[in-house]
């Protein structure tokens, strides 16, 4: 049994919507806007634990230029890193969909079983998620009642070829691939020692206490090196699960 850790980012962070909608969160300065802090915090801290279960970061190609609210090609001025991918879809929010889409894609054409899909604002413990059920499920997350899972999500084969083949309805990914597996019956599998909070709690505070749990999101460059200390440089590496 073959997992990929893939964590979607971006190559310039761009939350736009539309004319009449705002991001509520970086409004409420509830988000990191610094993309490669991001990025380069998660290369520093939990993908060092993950052993032998490859990760990779997923870029999309397709940005909007400044002052263009279309979605049109612009040169990517440099080659993708040993750890990155760029796929032939939208890098901006609204386009996250047709992102994961690329990445189920792209996972399955690699002989891949199962993908843990995390936002570059995610901070997990590797030995601690993989410890729980999600390997006996379609689709796992972090909400107790319904698909939103927010930043940590597994999915295994079954559910990313129903992701390809589904149409999108949302903008937000992680709401439409709940769509799609309420759709197609696929019951919904709590990881109950998540972090996903919605409106103030949204933002990781820097003082939390990490016990018991297994991911977080959202998380500042700052809080993910903090947890890094508190926790997880006394944590096990860890292998792929076997079947």
């Amino acid at each position: 049994m073959k997992l990929l850790v893939a964590i979607m980012t971006c190559h310039r962070l761009d939350y736009y919507l539309d004319d009449l909608s705002i991001d509520w969160c970086t409004q409420k300065n509830l988000r990191c806007l610094d993309q490669q802090a991001r990025v380069n915090t998660i290369r520093d801290t939990w993908v060092k634990q993950l052993g032998d279960v490859p990760y990779r970061f997923f870029y999309g190609t397709k940005l909007r230029q400044d002052g263009d609210r279309r979605r049109v090609p612009t040169p990517i001025l440099r080659e993708p890193l040993a750890d990155e991918i760029f796929l032939d879809c939208g890098d901006n929010y609204t386009q996250n969909p047709a992102k994961m889409k690329a990445i189920c894609r792209w996972a399955l054409d690699h002989g891949y079983d199962f993908l843990l899909r995390c936002d570059d604002d995610t901070f997990i413990y590797p030995d601690r998620l993989f410890a729980t059920n999600w390997a006996d499920h379609d689709y796992s997350g972090s909400s107790p009642q319904h698909f939103h899972p927010g930043g940590c999500m597994f999915l295994s084969r079954k559910m990313m070829e129903l992701v390809i083949s589904s149409p999108v309805n949302n903008y937000a990914d992680d709401v439409w691939i709940g769509t799609v597996a309420a759709d197609n019956r696929i019951p919904m599998n709590h990881i109950k020692n998540t972090r996903n909070q919605w409106d103030t709690g949204y933002k990781v505070p820097i003082d939390i206490d990490p016990t018991g749990l297994a991911s977080f999101h959202s998380c500042t460059p700052e809080v993910m090196r903090r947890l890094y200390v508190a926790g997880s440089t006394q944590a096990p590496t860890v292998s792929t699960p076997t079947a």
